[in-house]
């Protein structure tokens, strides 16, 4: 038994020795004691490709990890008939202990629920494991901090891991192998492994090892005939003591406790194999690097007298344009230099972050390349098809969770069927137990608040059978699910329920179909996702029966268990090809001799690596254990004094080129500054120029030649380029060229064309032809009021909602216009209830008022959107909200009525060809006509001296008033125009012609008033009517504001005018004489046709209204559709000018 150290600094050949002397060794004897190479986990599989290389093949040499090594000695040994729980297992057996032990836990009731939490469980408890802390450790500590105030979350989060800790132990008793005890047990079975005794193993590729690590060495010592240990470290300094912030600190470190380990276990320590060849071999041709790698950390050293090629220094405008210029680098390297792919390297102290982007970009440049990361699968359709499944039996067959299942695509139902099933869904607002009936679906009678019924046609019917084979082709194997699971308890029976719901299914049919498709559209990478989906869904049921198998669980709870495990599933990819960039992170990959190395993210606070405090411990909390005798990993300190050893690694991985970049700005376009290996590295080399890499080619010939590489993404960089030139800019020739080779090349003219037309893109709608518009309006154009301030607001809008008929899918809930239907509905009931009693509406008390309120909503309740006010709980409380606030409404119209002469002549009156009068007919250009239909709230008649007055009013469930500019420009023109109806046919609606009294605004609310101080109930009373006070305009006559308010004294709190003490009206009181209104009224007659016409002749431009802060496209849903965009061309507001009210009034005195 021997032990050999092999040291050298980076590049001098610790692995290529190894892998030497184990080639060696299997050409002079294929057979003999094992030759085993020990390597961190994600480097075996380029470790043994390493080995394989220039032989046969070989029966004697293996690499394997250290977890690798114990499962071959535990199969060889024994100690494997225990059942082994994978990490997938303990999480999920951490998570079922969470849930049974939440009352006695202090700190983690808290935490459990948060996402990710369990993870940061199951690494803490194998750092425990790991480091070999024992209850026996931990209850002293707990005791002792629990006596300081100052340290009580740090006993409660120890007292909790304690007490968990314990009941896992207790779980798994001797029936089950803890994956975090595997390496102990490797440790304890090494001395009867035929296959580790007497062989030789090589260790290399890590830095330091774990104390669980350290034990299996100790017996690996005292077993094998020979054990080498390759380290990264100077030998030159190997009897010099090391500062803790030295760069070669943590490999010293490791050197030392293995030399104690070697003289407690009596092992002979050979004389190390030094490698101190100067420069490196690695670095022979590039003596920039090899300078580099000699002297980063050696602040004393001076700049270097080489030159530094072989180093680009590079700064980016942002991070896109720093991959983007590695992309077309690495196309240079193998276009002009004969490199291979797999002769590059791309590395990062983080690749999560970056992943997409790199994805993205390398993409589109056609780079072949393998990111070495454990995929999470959380986003994969099974896993969101098993999370939706059991969601929707415990929570009772939502809408999320059904169609999150449905539209999975793993469902026996065709996406288009699950559309046509959703519409249906959200119309009817179906859930719960509706899709577990077993008999069909019926076609809903749509009451409406008209009291009329709606009765299915064919059509309907035939969409109703169509729905209900959808529903039952995708409820059934769920029906089946709901019933077994229901009628389980163990874990065991859920189990088997929720893999029989699968395999019914045919899950793994069409996950093999898609890995097929995905490979033969050169999707490898995803190819393999969707095979290793399932067998680490198997797995995790697997786990699942063996740790859990027999126990009793709610269902809820056995959803959280298997959400822990699907949290946990991560995929391990095996790269797709042989010829490919490899991109890795400093920490996990250990990357094979490359030529070019591209390190990336070189920003502060990124390499080196600043920690965020994640995990059950914070750093000053792992200081304080280890004040107190429990020993964790290194806290942050530590942590970043190993950040030097991976910048060491960093600049060190290539032998001929290397690239270092960093970003000026993040993706939101915040600052970011260079990292502190940037300016050490201009410090050594001064001359070294530093590279800047825009966004988009500059303008510079031999720059924007650096962007012509790749044919997909020179056409961007192209468009980019033609706009400017289409902007009155200058473009370089090479452009030119550019476009012509483009547009020459068959498999691109397409997208060239498409791409380019981008460019003249205006987002304008050109006029429709004449004959089509009539097509589709008519003639006469029937409309409304509204429509044409539809129209008014953004014509394109008015075409999508009126032409071409297009709406929002329904969904079953209650909307604001739901509302203001339901308190018209009731308000016309109770006006003509009042109306028609034999006592004086004026003299009803306010019980008598909440009683005819209250009868109006009861009638009117059931026929709100199929009854949708008694659906619910959440809406049967919305109802009495609502009727509270018709109850308030019905009072203050009872005031109206008791301090004014005006009576209601009609309610809901409406125009149309059909309607209580005629609709409003305007003759417009040519043989045109267009018919105007509506409906009138309320119109209010009183007779004074020998004339009739009469007043609209609107019912709004928000405050609205006039606005004189928004009637100007067409916005608001439906109360003025109902006036205008009324008053044409007044010898219809009383037998002689009337006057104008004014148009009104009336607030539908139950309001909210705030005071400084306390208010009597009279007081309140008076606030109230305050605020809904009547908004609009009023003859300007102080005796018909009289006719509205017979108590008025100053100004009104029922409509919006005021009496000075001498009879005339307050000059801010909302009137108009009778010559305004009947200019405003032929006005409005203008603007109607102006709008008839404009819709007629085709005009549908997009161009929304803008006034002050409103615009039409604050509520539009058509957004999506129009994509109107101020910054693109042609895309303008119709901005409403700031004119003064005597600047419009003279305009529309015009008509008078």
């Amino acid at each position: 038994m021997s032990l050999r150290f092999i040291l050298g600094r980076a590049g001098t050949g610790k692995t290529y020795t190894c892998l030497e002397e184990i080639r060696n060794k299997l050409k002079r004897s294929p057979d003999g004691p094992f030759l085993i190479f020990l390597a961190p986990e994600q480097a075996t599989f380029q470790t043994e490709r390493a080995l394989v290389s220039g032989l046969q093949g070989m029966i004697r040499a293996q690499a394997l990890s250290f977890r690798r090594l114990a499962w071959h000695v535990l199969h060889e040994a024994g100690g494997i008939a225990r059942v082994h729980i994978s990490e997938l297992g303990k999480q999920m057996l951490l998570r079922k202990l969470l849930i049974t032990h939440r009352e006695q836990l202090k700190v983690f009731h808290r935490t459990a629920v948060h996402p990710g939490f369990i993870q940061y469980l199951a690494d803490i408890v194998r750092e425990i494991k790991q480091y070999g802390i024992t209850g026996s450790q931990l209850l002293p500590a707990i005791t002792f901090l629990s006596k300081d105030k100052g340290q009580q979350l740090l006993a409660g989060k120890l007292s909790d891991l304690n007490l968990l800790c314990t009941r896992l132990e207790e779980h798994l008793g001797g029936r089950y192998i803890d994956p975090d005890d595997y390496l102990d047990l490797l440790a304890g079975r090494l001395p009867a492994s035929g296959t580790v005794r007497g062989s030789e193993i090589w260790i290399d590729g890590f830095a330091g090892f774990t104390p669980q690590e350290y034990k299996v060495i100790e017996q690996i010592m005292q077993v094998a005939g020979k054990v080498n240990i390759a380290l990264c470290l100077d030998s030159r300094t190997i009897g010099e003591s090391l500062e803790e912030n030295d760069y070669f600190y943590p490999t010293r470190e490791t050197l030392n406790k293995l030399e104690a380990i070697a003289v407690k276990t009596g092992t002979h320590v050979e004389p190390p194999l030094t490698l101190d060849d100067c420069p490196p071999p690695r670095f022979h041709h590039v003596p920039a690097i090899a300078y580099l790698e000699e002297n980063f950390f050696r602040p004393e050293s001076g700049p270097a007298r080489e030159s530094a090629a072989g180093i680009k220094l590079v700064a980016a405008a942002n991070r896109r344009a720093e991959v983007e210029g590695v992309a077309r680098e690495i196309i240079h390297l193998c276009r002009e230099k004969s490199y291979r792919w797999r002769d590059i390297s791309v590395v990062l102290r983080q690749v999560d972050t970056s992943r997409t982007l790199i994805s993205t970009v390398f993409d589109d440049y056609g780079i072949p390349f393998f990111i070495d990361i454990r995929r999470e699968a959380g986003h994969h359709p099974l896993v969101e098809l098993i999370r939706a499944a059991l969601e929707i039996v415990t929570a009772g067959w939502n809408y999320d969770s059904v169609f999150r299942y449905l539209k999975t695509d793993l469902a026996p139902v065709e996406r288009e069927d699950v559309d046509t099933l959703e519409n249906y869904v959200l119309a009817h607002g179906i859930k719960g137990s509706r899709w577990t009936d077993s008999a069909d679906w019926e076609y809903r009678r749509c009451y409406t608040l008209s009291g009329q019924e709606e009765i299915p046609g064919v059509p309907e019917v035939e969409k109703l059978a169509l729905i209900n084979r959808i529903r039952q082709a995708a409820t059934r194997h769920l029906i089946e699910f709901q019933k077994k699971a229901q009628c389980s308890l163990k874990v065991r029976e859920l189990t088997s329920a929720l893999f029989e719901l699968l395999i019914n299914l045919d899950v793994p049919g069409q996950l093999e179909k898609w890995s097929e498709q995905a490979r033969a559209g050169g999707g490898l990478e995803t190819a393999q996702e969707h095979v290793q989906i399932w067998s680490a869904v198997v797995e995790l049921f697997d786990q699942l029966v063996e740790s859990l198998g027999d126990e009793r669980i709610d269902l809820k709870d056995y959803l959280k268990i298997v959400e822990a495990g699907l949290e946990s599933i991560r995929l391990g990819l095996i790269p797709p090809g042989l010829d490919q960039v490899l991109v890795a992170s400093l920490d996990r990959s250990r990357n094979p001799d490359v030529r070019a190395c591209f390190v990336l993210d070189v920003n502060d606070s990124i390499l080196p690596a600043r920690f965020d405090p994640k995990g059950v411990f914070t750093d000053p909390e792992r200081e304080y254990l280890e004040s107190v005798g429990i020993t964790l990993a290194p806290a942050g300190r530590r942590r970043l004094f190993n950040e030097q050893f991976l910048v060491y690694i960093a600049l060190t991985r290539c032998s001929e080129y290397l690239w270092l970049s960093y970003s000026l700005a993040d993706e939101e376009g915040r600052a970011l500054m260079p990292s502190p290996v940037i300016q050490r590295v201009k410090k050594i080399f001064p001359d070294l120029k530093e590279i800047y890499l825009p966004i988009y080619p500059p303008g510079n010939r031999d720059q924007d030649l650096q962007f012509i590489v790749n044919a997909q993404r020179v056409l961007a960089y192209l468009v980019s380029q033609l706009r400017e030139f289409k902007n009155e800019g200058a473009i370089l020739p090479l452009w030119w060229s550019v476009y012509d080779w483009l547009v020459q090349q068959p498999d691109l003219q397409d997208r060239c064309r498409r791409i380019l037309a981008g460019l003249f893109y205006t987002n304008q709608e050109p006029p429709l032809p004449a004959d089509l518009s009539l097509s589709l309006y008519g003639n006469p154009l029937r409309t409304s009021i509204s429509r044409c301030e539809r129209y008014y607001a953004c014509p394109f809008a008015h075409f999508l909602a009126h032409g071409l008929k297009l709406k929002e899918r329904p969904v079953y809930t209650l909307q604001r216009p739901d509302m203001g239907e339901f308190y018209h509905a009731c308000l016309k009931l109770f006006v003509q209830s009042a109306s028609g009693e034999e006592q004086d509406w004026s003299k009803m008390s306010r019980e008598q008022c909440a009683q005819l309120a209250d009868r109006a909503v009861e009638n009117v309740a059931p026929l709100l959107r199929n009854e949708i006010l008694l659906s619910s709980a959440r809406y049967r409380y919305l109802a009495t909200r609502l009727r509270k606030t018709v109850e308030r409404a019905a009072w203050t119209l009872s005031t109206h009525a008791r301090r004014s002469l005006f009576r209601p002549l009609a309610v809901e009156l409406s125009f149309a060809p059909r309607g209580q009068l005629s609709a409003l007919t305007l003759p417009l250009a040519g043989e045109w006509t267009m018919e105007l239909s509506g409906r009138v709230d309320r119109v209010d008649i009183a007779t004074f001296e020998t004339n009739d007055y009469l007043r609209v009013i609107d019912y709004k469930s928000s405050p609205t008033g006039l606005n004189l500019a928004e009637i100007y420009y067409g916005l608001q023109l439906q109360l003025l125009t109902y006036l205008d109806v009324v008053l044409s046919s007044a010898r219809r609606l009383t037998g002689r012609d009337a006057l104008p009294a004014g148009v009104l605004y009336f607030t539908v609310a139950d309001p909210v008033i705030t005071a400084p101080k306390a208010l009597t109930p009279p007081e309140a009373e008076k606030e109230i009517m305050k605020k809904l006070k009547m908004k609009g305009l009023i003859l300007a006559e102080p005796d018909v504001v009289r006719l509205m308010d017979n108590e008025i004294s100053g100004y009104s709190d029922l409509v919006p005018a005021g009496l000075k003490k001498d009879g005339s009206l307050y000059s801010n009181s909302s009137v108009v004489d009778l010559q305004q209104l009947t200019a405003l009224r032929r006005y409005l007659r203008k603007s109607l046709v102006s709008a008839g016409e404009k819709i007629l002749t085709g005009a549908v431009e997009i161009k929304p209204y803008r006034y002050r802060n409103h615009t039409a496209c604050r509520y539009c849903s058509f957004e999506p559709v129009c994509l109107f965009d101020p910054l693109i061309s042609g895309n303008n507001y119709h901005s409403i000018t700031g004119l003064s009210t005597e600047e419009i009034w003279a305009k529309i005195s015009c008509f008078a």
